[in-house]
């Protein structure tokens, strides 16, 4: 079985193997009772595997997966996903071949099921399979139209699909959903009843699906001519029991599949973050410095980075790319290498320059995927306590001269990525004694408390006024406490970063 199904889908596999070697694996192959039955690259028979994990059907192993190249928890728990997966298509062949023999009760019945597994087999979404029984019982049994419904615990998730579009209006046809969530068994109404009679439907047949347990979802037939007899309600009842199942193994291999791939992006995202990030504050006469960047569940694309060459003025950045998960992760990474070599490689670099220059190299590139990266560069002149920068849409940045209250310093261009030409501006602000710059992200001034309000700019520049006294790292760690106690133990929703810089005496 395992033969025919490589046979079958040699493309998915291939396809399987590419995402492996793309992630660092040297080979990929299935192998069957110690035989290599199919592996990439050929020239590699994987006789000595990193990672192992088998394909079982209950207690019996199939086969199993070898990969080369790469180590880790988190690639093993996707190489047993990617076996799962295996066994689950085998068990679908499996179950196809076991309903095409035992459907000999008509021949209608046996070429609608046949047609609807075949339809369904490499269906991935809810939708799709409702769309596919329902036009699949519109066809067999000819009626005028019909409609399916899918109703789970969360509301934004519901669906309703209609053949054709227009056939009735949504409230009728939640009315006639939520009056069958009672029963398990199929309804039939006829003309008889007026509230029917009078939307001109004069039959209708309505067919529960039980999904774990409950009713969820229900398949309509309307207007068919001479009504719905029994062979007609078998024939629908078979079709639905069919989706039913469906549908239950697509949610179980979905939440499987999500959170597999949420561990592994967070784990994998996290190692990128943490090992991109300066592991030593610079020291630059002049100032005090402190950065800190704590990464949320879900990791984002926070950053900040150092610029420290000999000869040439200290430089430093803060960025936020948009999203979450691995691919923020990526993109943080093409952001923060963009800004840093061109800091350091320029002959001439200013925050003008490199924000330019960046901007450039990233936007192909962040308009094809729709991302945006805001970003901050500063560069300070030791010789006239002067800071140079640039803000491509960041927020929040607060300076607070030490004669003066806290301002928050506005973007003068947009984001990188959005525009083919950055239009940001060199500005200058004084670094004396006493005068403090606290760069952060959003996920300081979107932190959101119990009554859903968030924490807010006004709030930041009330602390960094009453703390500016204090040194740059007590005076980070005050504002990462504050958020915390803001949002009353709730779970971080982003990625907090923040880089404070306080002139000093020379």
């Amino acid at each position: 079985m395992l033969v025919t199904l490589l046979n079958s889908q040699y493309a998915r596999f291939a396809a399987l193997a590419e995402s492996w070697l793309s992630l660092g694996a040297t080979a990929f192959g299935i192998y069957q009772d110690g035989h290599p039955l199919i592996y990439w690259p050929t020239s590699h028979r994987l006789m000595r595997p990193s990672l192992m994990a088998p394909i079982l059907r209950g207690d019996e192993e199939l086969g199993e997966i070898r990969v080369t190249g790469v180590n880790g928890e988190a690639f093993q728990q996707r190489l047993r996903a990617d076996a799962a997966l295996i066994a689950y298509v085998l068990q679908l062949e499996e179950e196809l071949q076991l309903m095409t023999a035992d459907l000999v009760i008509s021949q209608d019945q046996q070429l609608a099921l046949y047609r609807l597994t075949q339809s369904m087999r490499d269906l991935v979404t809810i939708e799709e399979i409702l769309r596919v029984v329902l036009a699949e019982a519109i066809r067999m049994l000819k009626p005028q139209g019909g409609f399916a419904t899918f109703e789970p615990a969360s509301p934004e998730d519901r669906l309703l699909i209609q053949q054709p579009d227009d056939l009735l209006p949504d409230t009728v046809v939640w009315g006639l959903h939520r009056q069958g969530l009672t029963s398990e068994r199929p309804i039939v109404r006829s003309e008889t009843d007026p509230e029917m009679a009078s939307l001109g439907i004069h039959n209708v047949l309505q067919v529960p699906l039980r999904i774990r347990g409950r009713v969820m979802a229900s398949l309509g037939l309307i207007n068919r001519p001479g009504g719905f007899d029994a062979p007609g309600i078998k024939l629908a009842c078979a079709l639905t029991d069919q989706a039913s199942v469906q549908v239950e193994r697509t949610l179980l291999y979905q939440e499987m599949f999500q959170q597999t791939r949420l561990r592994t992006e967070m784990e994998l995202a996290r190692r990128v973050q943490v090992d991109l990030l300066p592991h030593t504050l610079p020291r630059i006469e002049g100032l005090e410095i402190y950065a800190e960047s704590r990464p949320a569940r879900q990791v984002g694309g926070d950053f900040y980075d150092f610029i420290v060459e000999p000869g040439r003025p200290f430089m430093f950045a803060v960025g936020d790319v948009t999203g979450k998960g691995m691919s923020a992760a990526l993109l943080m990474t093409m952001t923060r290498t963009a800004i840093h070599s061109k800091s350091q490689f320029m002959p001439f670099p200013t925050p003008e320059a490199v924000m330019r220059q960046s901007n450039e190299d990233l936007y192909n590139d962040f308009t094809r995927v729709g991302v945006f990266a805001t970003a901050f560069v500063g560069q300070y002149e030791a010789e006239n306590r002067r800071l140079v920068y640039a803000n491509a849409g960041h927020a929040p940045v607060l300076y607070r001269p030490v004669d003066g209250e806290a301002v928050l310093l506005r973007a003068e261009s947009t984001a990188l990525g959005i525009l083919p030409d950055a239009h940001c501006r060199n500005q200058w602000l004084r670094l004396a004694p006493g005068d403090l710059l606290v760069v952060a992200t959003d996920g300081f001034s979107d932190v959101r408390g119990a009554d859903d309000t968030t924490f807010g700019i006004e709030r930041l520049l009330e602390l960094v006024d009453r703390l500016h006294h204090l040194g740059p790292q007590a005076l980070a760690l005050a504002l990462f406490e504050a958020v915390d106690h803001f949002g009353q133990g709730q779970e971080q929703e982003d990625d907090q970063t923040i880089v404070v810089i306080k002139g000093a005496a020379m």
